[in-house]
């Protein structure tokens, strides 16, 4: 087992890692050197946190991503109704293309749009 301690810093540190922000950045923001993260990053304890964090970071956007793509088709089907399968697909391409290129469930969002469609 590893003896790395966890303190306020480095749990910050783990966190803006996982976020996607640079070494220099994080150090300074923090007030630890570069080197410090540099020496944290060599701990299994606090790469495994790190990795783990990123991975939530990462759902949490394709969610958020999601929500956006959802809320995009309801407004669609509100505001003109949704003609043909055909556009309400062409809607949730330009929803998908609107979340940074995250690959959704283009079957599932047409799914509850055309339920939504029906309400």
């Amino acid at each position: 087992m590893s003896d790395f301690k966890w303190t306020q810093k480095s749990s910050e540190a783990a966190i803006a890692l996982a976020t996607g922000r640079v070494i220099a950045e994080v150090a300074n923001e923090i007030g630890v050197s570069e080197r410090t993260i540099y020496r944290w990053k060599l701990e299994p304890d606090f790469q495994a946190e790190v990795d783990r964090l990123s991975l939530m970071v990462d759902i949490s956007n394709r969610a958020e991503r999601l929500r956006i793509a959802m809320r995009v088709v309801r407004q669609k089907v509100s505001d003109t109704g949704v003609s043909t399968e055909k556009d309400l697909l062409d809607w949730l391409k330009f929803a998908q293309g609107e979340t940074d290129g995250v690959k959704l469930d283009l079957a599932a969002l047409a799914e509850a749009a055309s339920s939504m469609a029906d309400k």
